[in-house]
């Protein structure tokens, strides 16, 4: 009997051993706050001025495709709270928390971020059209393709924000910090940049890096790159793989996943099985997967992609040597920093990828569409084969803003 308990008992506990233990939240967000807020925003705002001396609590809440027009959300704590696609248009959100709060194509017309911290936060493709976030703290929000014409930014903390393709025609930056900013292709006609912060690692919307050169041109300053860890969100549980606090992350080795994959068929490969399967089922998807979770490590050593549909996707930072990608489609796919040595990349589409910072060392461009691409900082070797099937040089590295190392 005994021994038979003990057969049923083991699967379990070996369950339990092997699932990374994630911290429950300290904390949900208050219920009474969450109905008030459903209920409209004339009652809510009626609700919230009876909250003398107390912060509303959402954090974590699902609002996502809410009118929140005119809303008091001033000091609230809405960290982690869905607000995709939420109308937010002139509403109140001064020192408000949104860190890592989900805020994709969100309506922030004119709405009102004094002070707020959005960390982490992502407003893709969000309209924060006349939007005043002075003083706001942004490290590395993503506000990839957002509108944020006429915003105000003014002595923000936008270190390693995402401003990619973002309009911000007319914004006022002075005094703002951007260092290791990425703001390629980005709409910057008549925004006032006086006394920006810049660092070597800020991508600028030509996508050359800034320079003591450009600072002195643009009345910006030139320091060294000083990045600011993202703070975890209080009382909210690192998400699967972030790779935080020990080897928890699908990418880390020792992992759950990497033990369970180890389980399985016993076949050797350089590459992690469950990242690359994640990626095979969709970029957006994993791109979404990736904005959330910006200290997994991405390791598809070896994968092969050849022919397959990757346009957009989000592999900066990939460790991606001996990949092929041949015939791959990688429209406007970020790249940055990547390690694509070895790759083959023959006939593969990159028009308007990012390959900035990437090590191209010994990769096999032959044919591969090179239009629009961003090549700074790119590093290439005597073995690396351009679109031309020429080899690369020196001389080409030097006019394309590359690295040439000597093997």
């Amino acid at each position: 009997m005994q021994n038979s308990i003990q057969r049923h008992i083991r699967p379990v506990l070996l369950f339990f051993a092997l699932v990374p233990v994630s911290s429950a939240p300290a904390s949900a967000f208050d219920a009474a706050d969450f109905k008030a807020l459903k209920t409209g925003v004339t009652s809510w705002n009626s609700y919230r001025a009876g909250l003398p001396g107390r912060f509303a609590d959402l954090s974590g809440a699902q609002l996502k495709g809410m009118n929140l027009r005119g809303a008091d959300l001033s000091n609230a704590d809405l960290s982690g709270a869905d607000l995709g696609s939420t109308d937010l248009s002139k509403a109140r959100l001064d020192h408000a928390r949104l860190d890592s709060a989900r805020l994709s194509s969100a309506l922030l017309v004119r709405a009102s971020l004094n002070g707020a911290t959005l960390r982490n936060a992502d407003l893709e493709e969000a309209v924060l059209e006349g939007a005043s976030l002075k003083g706001a703290l942004m490290q590395t929000a993503v506000l990839k393709k957002a509108d944020c014409t006429g915003a105000d930014f003014s002595g923000a903390d936008l270190q390693e924000t995402n401003f990619r393709e973002a309009r911000l025609a007319g914004a006022q930056l002075a005094g703002a910090d951007l260092r290791a900013a990425y703001l390629w292709r980005a709409d910057m006609s008549r925004s006032d940049m006086t006394g920006i912060r810049v660092s070597p690692s800020t991508v600028l919307a030509s996508g050359s890096y800034a320079s003591q050169a450009w600072a002195s041109e643009h009345r910006a300053q030139f320091l060294d790159d000083a990045p600011k860890p993202v703070p975890a969100v209080a009382g909210q549980a690192l998400p699967t793989g972030s790779g935080k606090g020990g080897n928890s992350g699908p990418g880390k080795t020792g992992s759950s996943g990497n033990l369970w994959r180890m389980s399985g068929s016993g076949a050797t490969v350089a590459y992690d099985q469950v990242l690359y399967k994640k990626l095979k089922s969709g970029v957006f998807a994993w791109n979404d997967m990736r904005k959330h979770d910006r200290a997994m490590e991405v390791n598809l050593r070896e994968a092969k992609f050849d022919q397959k549909n990757l346009s957009y996707v989000d592999l900066a930072h990939a460790k991606l040597q001996g990949a092929s990608f041949r015939k791959a489609d990688l429209f406007d796919a970020d790249l940055r920093d990547a390690d694509l040595s070895g790759c083959d990349l023959r006939e593969a589409n990159l028009e308007k990828a990012d390959l900035g910072g990437a090590d191209l060392s010994g990769v096999n461009l032959w044919r591969a569409n090179m239009s629009r691409v961003r090549l700074d900082g790119v590093k290439v070797s005597g073995s690396t084969i351009l679109d031309t099937g020429k080899k690369a040089t020196p001389e080409w590295a030097g006019r394309h803003a590359a690295v040439f190392i000597h093997e």
